[in-house]
């Protein structure tokens, strides 16, 4: 049984699953009416909850309420608030979202990232004492930043951990594990990607005693995976976490067949994001997440905007719980062609990095002569002289962007090679793998 499960049974006791959900929602909508405004409004109407279905009957929280009204949203006073996270949505520009969590909201992130790190470690074959994990995410906002709660959430299980240096250069990144021998290395895709590719040109990384990658934040297109456990000899295990909700939601248990996440903690719902109607089981449409115990910002049916699909089929590893089936994609980076086409990172993530060399890389789409046309920067280990032509020719083979070629409504796309570190993710801009600037002047430079 994976740890998660185990946190799962513990909090429901004798009821079921369902019923302890329920009951719940009833309080949590009860408790966000009597000390929230933003609720007391939007919820003044709502009907009794007779059936989890029954919620399907409530209006949602979106992005924007975040945005405009968030401190109508809050449950406590602002004495009672622990730690304000500010977040910006990728893509968008404007006011940040806020995002209140309580001292009790805080611990009970740790103890959900406690019980995400031992479903690595024990996944792994590890003994939670004899493992020391490397954190490589955001240190701002101490003490209670993202990476001290997890630091925290280590110690809670009696695992040891340190923080790394997110800022430093990649090289100093490589030192640094090297001197600490981390057995675990935890950070996000493109960070953990970054240190591997310009780690192996000089180390031989499966050296290092490294035995679980723990990504997190994004996509890791399926030959990423490979090549990082590869060059690792480490298993790769694969979070999907988002601010909202308190960071630590899903993770892969060892059969890496989708994503458990604590259903005692969170209700989620999957919609269709055109009509907000339920899908049928096991379809893809956009992921709604109700909080059951949070203290400062309780969410009601809030709208994340990722698209993914919910399972609950059994899992090879034996849980019952349910499951997100993939790493959600954003419907904010979700772009349409002239051909009426969608393209999206994840779709460049799975050809591009099949070119071992490839470090980084960002695309802007733009107008020149009148139509689409994908600018590509791309950063690699090497010096191939041939990579641009590797890198277009693979740009080619992405179904829509040979369609949009073939019908002649996109131009041949075109690549730059920039200098190392120099697409080094940082600030809101910097996380946008693609940027549409088709509605700006017909652009011959990419700025």
């Amino acid at each position: 049984m994976n740890q998660i499960e185990v946190e799962v049974n513990q909090n429901i006791g004798p009821m079921s699953l369902e019923e302890y959900q329920l009951n719940c929602i009833r309080e949590t909508i009860a408790y966000a009416k009597e000390n929230a405004p933003f609720y007391c409004d939007l919820l003044a109407n709502a009907p009794e909850l007779n059936t989890l279905a029954d919620l399907q009957k409530l209006p949602f929280t979106t992005h924007n309420d975040l945005r405009n009204s968030p401190y109508k949203l809050l449950c406590v006073s602002l004495t009672g608030v622990a730690r304000i996270f500010s977040h910006f949505t990728t893509g968008t520009l404007g006011e940040p979202k806020k995002i209140f969590f309580s001292e009790s909201d805080v611990d009970r992130i740790v103890r959900s990232m406690a019980a995400i790190i031992a479903n690595v470690i024990k996944g792994t074959g590890m003994e939670i004492p004899d493992t020391k994990i490397g954190i490589y995410l955001p240190n701002q906002g101490l003490p209670l930043s993202m990476a001290e709660m997890i630091a925290r959430g280590a110690r809670k299980i009696g695992a040891d951990s340190y923080i790394g240096g997110c800022k430093d250069t990649t090289e100093n990144q490589i030192n640094e594990i090297i001197a600490n021998r981390p057995q675990v290395i935890m950070g996000s895709a493109f960070r953990i990607w970054r240190i591997t590719q310009v780690g192996r040109e000089t180390h031989d990384l499966r050296k290092q005693g490294v035995q679980a990658l723990f990504i997190t934040s994004e996509y890791l297109s399926s030959t990423m995976r490979a090549r990082l456990e590869k060059a690792w000899g480490a298993t790769v295990y694969h979070h999907y976490g988002m601010t909202e909700p308190g960071f630590a939601i899903a993770i892969e248990c060892e059969s890496h067949n989708g994503f458990h996440y604590n259903e005692s903690d969170l209700y989620f719902e999957v919609i269709d994001p055109e009509t907000g109607e339920p899908v049928a089981d096991g379809e893809e449409g956009e992921l709604v997440f109700t909080s059951l115990h949070r203290e400062a910002m309780p969410l009601i049916r809030y709208r994340t905007g990722d698209i993914a699909s919910i399972t609950r089929k059994p899992c090879p590893c034996g849980s019952e719980l349910s499951r997100i089936g993939t790493m959600p994609k954003k419907i904010g980076l979700i772009y349409q062609l002239d051909t009426d086409e969608d393209i999206y990172s994840s779709l460049f993530d799975e050809a591009l990095y099949e070119l071992d060399d490839l470090v980084d890389y960002r695309l802007w789409l733009c107008r020149k002569n009148g139509l689409d046309h994908l600018h590509c920067r791309a950063e690699i280990i090497g010096a191939d002289q041939f990579f641009s032509n590797r890198m277009i020719d693979q740009l080619k083979q992405i179904p829509a962007i040979a369609n949009a070629i073939d019908s002649g409504q996109m131009n041949i796309p075109t690549v730059e090679i920039t200098p190392r570190e120099s697409l080094r993710r940082g600030g809101k801009g910097m996380k946008r793998k693609i940027v549409d600037i088709r509605d700006e002047n017909e652009a011959e430079e990419i700025g």
